[in-house]
């Protein structure tokens, strides 16, 4: 297992309780800052393994990678990745650009669910020995946009009241970490140069 948090020795002292001779000190994590670094694919998929409970395994620009790009009006303005973690075909895909995504989220079946802050979640449920379903969160922030991908468990009804590997509270966590933009911190950046498990020219599907 991974922890969920790489930064999360880098904390902040929040407060310190004395009692008698024993100090009490409550730590809090410190937030994750974004950058001024062109972000890559490989800074995309170090900052998702960050938030993943799993072990990656691999890693790589594939069709699935792709298509995300194209979901933007400017693909060649757009980064993505797709990761594989440990067990049953547990896939993540990111894709973020500056612009907004060509067409607003689909609704109209209400597996759709407006979760503020400019986050939308929608899922497509499980077709029996066809299709486990998948999850996609789609975040259009201040100055860019996200779109993200969970398919591997089966998705049996509204995700946000299932028990799955990674659930749609950590997918919101990663579509609003500030260092998943076109711009990226330099620890991104060269955590994605030493990413073991990257894959050059090769579909990771």
């Amino acid at each position: 297992m991974r922890p969920r948090r790489a930064w999360l020795p880098a904390a902040g002292l929040l407060a310190a309780c004395v009692v008698g001779a024993v100090v009490f000190v409550v730590l809090w994590p410190e937030a994750p800052e974004g950058g001024d670094e062109p972000a890559t694919p490989r800074s995309l998929a170090y900052v998702v393994s960050e938030h993943v409970e799993l072990d990656p395994t691999r890693a790589g620009v594939d069709w699935a990678a792709d298509d995300y790009r194209r979901l933007f009006p400017h693909p060649k303005r757009a980064v993505a990745a797709t990761i594989n973690f440990a067990g049953e075909g547990n896939v993540v895909t990111v894709g973020v650009s500056p612009e907004r995504p060509k067409q607003d989220p689909y609704c109209d079946d209400g597996h759709c669910a407006n979760l503020g802050g400019g986050v939308t979640l929608t899922w497509d449920e499980l077709t029996p020995q066809e299709d486990p379903g998948l999850i996609v969160v789609i975040a259009e922030l201040d100055d860019h946009s996200l779109v993200l991908r969970y398919s591997g468990a089966e998705i049996t009804g509204d995700p946000r009241d299932l028990d799955l590997p990674v659930p749609v509270d950590m997918m919101v966590d990663i579509a609003t970490d500030p260092r998943l933009a076109p711009t990226t911190s330099p620890e991104a950046i060269e955590g994605g140069k030493e990413l073991g498990y990257w894959l050059e020219g090769v579909q990771v599907i």
